[in-house]
C-alpha cells in the first residue's frame, strides 16, 4: 500500500507541473522570423600595384658645417642671420683686420724691392757676361794678360750667382706676400657651399679663435633620408631603388628619391641596418629632423584588393578587423581580414580575408551578424576604387 501511494503522489506532482508549464507565456520574439537588414554593398576592387617595402626614418642635411675662422680676431660684423639662404663664397662673418692689412703692405713693399733686385742682378750679369766674352777674345790675341781675363771671367760667374740669389729672395718675398694676402682674406669667413644658416654663434665684438665655430650652415637640397631596415629584409634593398616618402606636415604629398647608400653593418642590438636615400627638396619645405614614412619600390607588381573604409569594422576585443561579405543567398558572412599598413584615404587595402569581385556591406553594419539575412538597397554606395595610386606592401 505504501508503494502504491508513493506512485500516485508522483503522478499527481507530474500532472501539476505539466499544468504549470502550459500556463507560461510563449516567447513571440523567438517565434517570429528575423527581418532582413537593409544594407548598401560595394564590390571588392582589385588592381595591380607596385610592391613596396615600408620603412621609417628621419631627414638629415646633405651637408652640415660648423664654419670656423682660420685666424684669431675680433668680430667686426655678422651680416647673416638664422634661416637666411646664402650662396657659396658669401660673407658669413668679418673680423677686424688692421694688423693683417699692415703686414700685407709690408709684404708688397718687400716683393717690390725683391723684383728690383732681380732686375739689377740680371743687368749686372748681362754686362759681366759680355765683358768676360770680350776678355777671352783679347786673351786669345795676346792683347790682355791672363790675370785680367780671369778676373773678368770670375766676375761673370759671380754675377750668375747674384742673379740666382736675387731670384730666390724674390720667390721668398712673393711667398710672404701670398701669406699676407691670405691673412687679409681670412678676416672674412665665407660660406663653403650653398645653404641655409641654422645657427649664428657669435656677435660683433666677440673674440674668436681658429677653433671657434661662428656659423652653422646646412645644405638641404637634396636631403638624406636615413631609414632603418630589419636585417631579414636585407636581400630586398639595393642602391638605385625608388623611394617615396611622406611626412605628417604635408599629408597626401609624396617626396621621391632613390637609395644612395647602404650601411654594410647590422646592429647586434636591434638586428637592423641603416640605408640612405637622397630626396629632392628644391622648395625647402622639408626640414632636417622631420620623421618620415617611406615606401621602397621592389620593382614588381602584385594584385591589391580595396574596399571602402565604411565596410571595415574594428573588433577591439580580439584586436582584429572584420567585414561582412554578402553572398548569393543574400546572407551576411563575417570575415576576419588583414589590413595593409599605414592606410589613408576613403579606401582600405586588404591583404587577406576576401577575394576580388565579392560584395561587402558598407552601411547598417550594427545589426549584422554571421548568416544574417540582408536586403541590398539601391542608391549611392561607397566605392572601393582607390582615390590615387596605391602601394602594396612587400611580404
Amino acid at each position: 500500500m505504501l508503494r502504491r501511494s508513493s506512485g500516485a503522489a508522483v503522478i499527481v506532482v507530474a500532472a501539476l507541473a505539466a499544468g504549470c508549464r502550459g500556463s507560461e507565456p510563449v516567447d513571440t520574439a523567438k517565434a517570429e522570423a528575423r527581418q532582413p537588414v537593409d544594407v548598401h554593398v560595394a564590390v571588392v576592387v582589385g588592381r595591380d600595384e607596385p610592391v613596396t617595402l615600408q620603412a621609417t626614418g628621419s631627414f638629415l642635411p646633405d651637408e652640415a658645417s660648423d664654419v670656423a675662422s682660420e685666424v684669431s680676431g675680433r668680430v667686426l660684423t655678422t651680416p647673416v642671420d638664422v634661416g637666411q639662404f646664402v650662396r657659396r663664397g658669401a660673407v658669413l662673418v668679418r673680423l677686424q683686420g688692421v694688423d693683417a692689412e699692415l703686414r700685407l703692405e709690408d709684404a708688397r713693399a718687400a716683393a717690390t724691392r725683391a723684383e728690383a733686385s732681380v732686375k739689377l742682378a740680371e743687368s749686372q750679369d748681362s754686362l759681366a757676361q759680355t765683358t768676360a766674352q770680350r776678355y777671352r777674345a783679347l786673351l786669345a790675341t795676346g792683347d790682355v794678360s791672363r790675370t785680367v781675363a780671369d778676373q773678368a771671367i770670375t766676375q761673370a760667374e759671380t754675377s750668375v750667382q747674384n742673379v740666382n740669389t736675387a731670384r730666390a729672395s724674390l720667390a721668398q718675398a712673393r711667398a710672404q706676400l701670398a701669406l699676407a694676402e691670405k691673412a687679409v682674406a681670412d678676416v672674412v669667413v665665407p660660406a663653403p657651399f650653398d645653404g641655409y644658416i641654422s645657427a649664428r654663434r657669435v656677435s660683433a665684438g666677440e673674440w674668436v679663435q681658429p677653433s671657434t665655430p661662428v656659423v652653422t650652415l646646412l645644405k638641404i637640397d637634396p636631403l638624406r633620408l636615413q631609414l632603418t631596415i630589419p636585417a631579414v629584409q636585407a636581400g630586398q634593398i639595393s642602391r638605385g631603388q625608388q623611394v617615396t616618402a611622406r611626412v605628417d606636415a604635408y599629408p597626401g604629398r609624396d617626396f621621391t628619391g632613390e637609395i644612395s647608400a647602404i650601411n654594410p653593418a647590422i646592429s647586434p642590438e636591434s638586428r637592423s641596418f641603416v640605408v640612405e636615400a637622397r630626396i629632392g627638396n628644391r622648395d625647402a619645405v622639408l626640414k632636417p629632423g622631420m620623421f618620415a614614412v617611406a615606401s621602397i619600390d621592389q620593382g614588381r607588381n602584385e594584385r591589391a584588393l580595396f574596399v571602402p573604409r565604411d565596410a571595415v569594422i574594428e573588433d577591439v576585443n580580439t584586436n582584429s578587423w572584420r567585414v561582412f561579405v554578402v553572398d548569393d543567398k543574400h546572407r551576411a558572412r563575417l570575415r576576419v581580414v588583414q589590413l595593409a599598413q599605414r592606410q589613408s584615404g576613403d579606401t582600405i587595402r586588404l591583404l587577406s580575408g576576401i577575394t576580388e569581385g565579392e560584395r561587402v556591406a558598407t552601411s547598417n553594419l550594427g545589426p549584422l551578424y554571421d548568416t544574417a539575412e540582408v536586403r541590398v538597397i539601391d542608391g549611392p554606395a561607397a566605392s572601393a576604387r582607390p582615390a590615387g595610386k596605391g602601394h602594396a606592401e612587400a611580404r
